[in-house]
């Protein structure tokens, strides 16, 4: 009887998770969150055919402008992590520009490619992210060279995107976007490894920087997905160059038979 009233009395016990492993589940949960929140809004727009960006007055760069600024001031300004709406505001404002900055890619793109971009760029993602967060280290960038070379990318970046603004030469949104996409892809596995604490040179505090890095994954998937979608544009504008100049020729022959 002992053994009974025993038994009856013990209660299991949930076994918290770790500070750690809270941590990385809190960016992956709420990135995919946002990332599903701009989703949608851009298939109901696409299912609507809605051209919403048609109706914002100023250039589609303004909405990168205000993402990049935001993203400043949460690094440079860790404390705004740490209340509700000094956190949440700014990552409503960065998910709400790049919605609409998606706007003006995938509005010269069929449903069909959208959805199609989209699952590749996933695939893409998650291989990105499963080698930052498993992959042997000495196999992923991250170190003094990587570090180097982004540095020096970003300055050519800003550098090109000063010139596109000034000049509005579409060859060099080109080299802009290109520029982007090598940086993004070297980006994704060293924020990987920093999400999931595999940096000994940071040292990660949960409630500083959850929603810097969240936001940072977030616009990975976006800024990836854009770049997909541009260079898909680019292909579709060489090809109409392409029949624009082979058709005085069509024509000529036809002439001459």
């Amino acid at each position: 009887m002992d053994n009974i009233y025993h038994q009856d009395s013990v209660r299991p016990t949930i076994t918290q998770l770790d500070p750690i492993t809270q941590f990385i589940r809190s960016i992956y949960n709420i990135g995919l969150i946002f990332i599903g929140i701009t989703v949608g809004a851009w298939l109901l727009l696409v299912l609507t055919n809605t051209h919403l960006h048609t109706h914002l007055p100023f250039p589609s760069y303004v909405l990168a402008a205000i993402v990049f600024l935001v993203i400043i001031c949460m690094h440079c300004i860790p404390r705004l992590s740490y209340y509700w709406f000094t956190k949440w505001f700014p990552a409503s404002v960065v998910v709400v520009c790049t919605t609409l900055f998606g706007t003006y890619l995938i509005d010269d793109l069929t449903t069909f490619v959208i959805i199609g971009v989209m699952i590749g760029v996933a695939l893409i993602i998650l291989i990105l992210n499963f080698a930052g967060a498993m992959c042997p280290q000495e196999f992923l960038p991250g170190g003094v060279c990587s570090t180097l070379l982004m540095m020096a990318l970003l300055l050519c970046l800003f550098i090109v995107g000063i010139v596109q603004i000034c000049t509005g030469n579409v060859f060099v949104l080109d080299a802009f976007a290109s520029i982007l996409f090598v940086m993004v892809v070297i980006a994704i596995p060293i924020q990987a490894q920093l999400n999931h604490c595999r940096l000994d040179t940071v040292e990660i505090v949960p409630k500083e920087h959850l929603m810097v890095c969240t936001l940072t994954l977030y616009l990975h998937s976006m800024i990836f997905f854009f770049c997909v979608c541009y260079f898909i544009l680019v292909e579709e504008r060489k090809e109409a160059m392409r029949q624009t100049t082979e058709g005085p020729k069509i024509s000529l022959e036809n002439d001459f038979d």
